[in-house]
């Protein structure tokens, strides 16, 4: 396959069009005629020039191989207009020179002084044999082409640059914003039983108004518990630490337990929960308390985001070796962009999580747990208003360790 039919990018078919280019200065007698002639022979692209300003037009075009005779130089004022354009080159680029003159000395010598570093020179004796003048020509491709390999591999490296720095940016930032509502949501719940405290400490409160105050309390410190209980465990999945102790389970009775524990919650927002659970017993190799755990953070958003008048359900079945869970709703959804992260770290504040409280690390900790369990989940939405799916598959026998 040749390069242009490899590459799609009209630039990049350019300029590796042009790293082929060999272009020939030789303005004595029939040299230019007969050195193109044996070239194009072989398939390779030729394009003589007239002088020196012709030939610094072509190179600011793009060549591979420049074939000069010594005396295209008509004075220093021609050279100095060739060194000119070759030190101006990119600093991946050395422009291949082969350079014939009458002796080696000779074009020893204009090549330092005329041509500059900046010249890949490869300097060649007359009379030229064939073989030798081939030989050299595609040593001198072979270098260039090595080159614009050079070229490709620094621009995707400065590219994969950009793409780290932008994804640096990007968690740093999630981070930040998780950081901010970490201390909103340490901060409500203490407010609140701060305040509730100072009223029951001042004695004006009456019988009815003392218990609410304690209920208060009560529930402002399960929130916050359930927040430290999240964090610690983010810093068990950081830290790499087992999170589960696996035994054989019937799932059934777990998943009713799950829906019996929210439906009260259902109910009172006005959602209708679903359950498909088969009679027959369906078990797994799970750790009964993180399986509850996982059922109640997917029903408990499947919940939150539905709005009231809306359905969930909840149901189990099994695929193969695999028992598949399904919580579906008909709730907010999610946009396409979104799904790809629904389970990261520090992402859930970008999305439809902002709404509710929370910190946003429910999902990532359930993703961790269903894979702790040898397990896979996905999430599914067709988009804003139209609903989410989450689908946890898990092995029904023991995982091999």
């Amino acid at each position: 396959m040749s390069a242009d039919a490899a590459v799609t990018d009209p630039r990049v078919v350019a300029a590796l069009h042009a790293s082929e280019r060999i272009l020939v200065l030789a303005p004595t007698g029939d040299d230019a005629p007969l050195i193109a002639g044996i070239l194009q022979e072989r398939g390779l692209e030729v394009c003589i020039v007239e002088d020196v300003p012709a030939l610094v037009r072509e190179l600011e075009t793009g060549a591979g191989v420049v074939l000069l005779a010594s005396e295209a130089f008509a004075g220093d004022e021609s050279a100095s207009a060739l060194r000119g354009v070759l030190e101006r080159q990119e600093p991946w680029s050395e422009m291949p020179v082969l350079l014939f003159g009458g002796s080696f000395e000779d074009a020893a010598f204009h090549a330092t002084e005329l041509l500059g570093p900046r010249a890949q020179i490869i300097l060649l004796e007359r009379p030229l044999g064939i073989a030798t003048f081939m030989t050299a020509t595609d040593a001198a491709l072979r270098g260039r082409r090595r080159q614009y390999e050079v070229k490709r591999l620094l621009d995707e490296l400065a590219a994969s640059a950009i793409e780290i720095v932008r994804a640096h940016d990007q968690v740093t930032r999630a981070k930040d914003e998780f950081l901010a509502t970490l201390g909103h949501e340490l901060r409500s719940p203490m407010t609140a039983i701060r305040g509730w405290i100072q009223l029951l400490r001042m004695g004006d409160l009456d019988e009815e108004e003392a218990s609410t105050a304690l209920a208060m309390i009560e529930t402002s410190t399960r929130v916050q518990a359930h927040i430290i209980e999240d964090l610690m465990d983010v810093s068990k999945m950081i830290a790499g630490k087992a999170m589960i102790q696996p035994a054989e389970a019937l799932l059934g009775p777990l998943i009713r337990n799950i829906v019996a524990t929210f439906r009260p919650a259902a109910d009172e927002h006005g959602t209708l929960l679903q359950m498909d659970v088969p009679d027959e017993p369906l078990t797994a190799w799970v750790d009964e308390t993180r399986f509850l755990q996982i059922g109640w953070n997917l029903l408990s958003n499947a919940i939150k985001f539905t709005p009231p008048g809306g359905e969930v359900r909840v149901s189990l079945s099994r695929e193969g070796e695999q028992a598949v869970i399904r919580v579906s709703d008909t709730g907010e959804g999610m946009a396409a962009d979104l799904l790809p992260y629904v389970f990261d770290r520090y992402r859930q504040a970008e999305g439809v999580a902002k709404k509710a409280h929370g910190l946003g690390l429910g999902l990532a900790i359930v993703r961790h747990l269903v894979q702790a369990h040898g397990g896979t989940i996905e999430a599914f939405s067709e988009g804003p208003g139209k609903g989410s799916e989450f689908v946890v598959r898990l092995p029904i026998h023991r995982p091999v360790v």
